[in-house]
C-alpha cells in the first residue's frame, strides 16, 4: 500500500531554469555542458560552496555575482497545476521532496511561494550532502517520512533517478507532464 509520494523539484515541480539561463548567457553551451554538469554536481553535493558556484556562473556569463540569481530565477517557473495535485494528494499520503539543488536558491523559492507546508519531509541535496542517484539520498528521505521503499512513489524527470528508486524497491515514475502523472499514479492505485 502506498503511503508516501516523493517529488523532485527541477523539471517536475519547477522548471529547471538554470539550463535555459546558461544557454542564453554562455557561449558554446553544447561544448561547455560537461563543465556545467560537473559544476552543478559539485554545488548540489556541497563539494563547493554556493558562493563558489555563483562566482563561477558570474565569471562564465560575464555578469556580476549579484545579478546571477535574479536572472536565473526568472526562468524558474513553478508548475502550479501540479502544486494543486500535490495538495490533494497530501490529504491521504505523506509528501516528500528529494531534490539535487543548491539550498539557498531552492529555500528561497519554497519560502516565497509558501510551499514548505506541502512537504512532510524534504531533502535539498546541498544541505544534506547526498545527491540522487545515490542510494543514501533515497534511504534518508524514506527514514524521514517513516515509510518503507515499497510504500512509496518517487517522481523525477530523469530516468537514471527513476531507475535508482526502482532498484531500491520504490515505484519510480518518469515525469513527462501532469496528465501522464495523474494516469500513472492512478494505475499504481494512488487516489487523487
Amino acid at each position: 500500500m502506498i503511503k508516501a509520494i516523493i517529488f523532485d523539484w527541477a523539471g517536475v515541480i519547477g522548471a529547471d531554469g538554470l539550463w535555459p539561463w546558461l544557454s542564453m548567457h554562455v557561449q558554446d553551451m553544447a561544448v561547455r555542458r560537461p563543465f556545467f554538469l560537473e559544476l552543478c554536481d559539485k554545488v548540489d553535493s556541497a563539494k563547493i560552496s554556493h558562493d563558489e558556484f555563483i562566482a563561477s556562473l558570474a565569471k562564465e556569463s560575464g555578469m556580476e555575482p549579484g545579478e546571477v540569481w535574479p536572472s536565473v530565477k526568472k526562468e524558474m517557473v513553478i508548475n502550479h497545476d501540479l502544486i494543486q495535485i500535490m495538495r490533494r494528494l497530501k490529504q491521504n499520503y505523506k509528501i516528500g521532496l528529494l531534490s539535487n539543488f543548491t539550498f539557498p536558491w531552492l529555500n528561497e523559492l519554497l519560502t516565497e511561494n509558501e510551499l514548505y507546508d506541502i512537504f512532510d519531509a524534504h531533502i535539498i541535496s546541498s544541505e544534506h550532502k547526498v545527491i540522487k542517484p545515490q542510494r543514501e539520498a533515497f534511504e534518508k528521505i524514506l527514514r524521514m517520512l517513516g515509510v518503507e521503499a515499497s510504500e512509496s512513489v518517487f517522481i523525477d524527470d530523469r530516468q537514471m533517478h527513476v531507475n535508482a528508486a526502482n532498484k531500491l524497491g520504490m515505484l519510480g515514475i518518469l515525469f513527462t507532464g501532469n496528465t501522464k502523472l495523474v494516469a500513472d499514479l492512478g494505475a499504481a492505485g494512488v487516489s487523487i
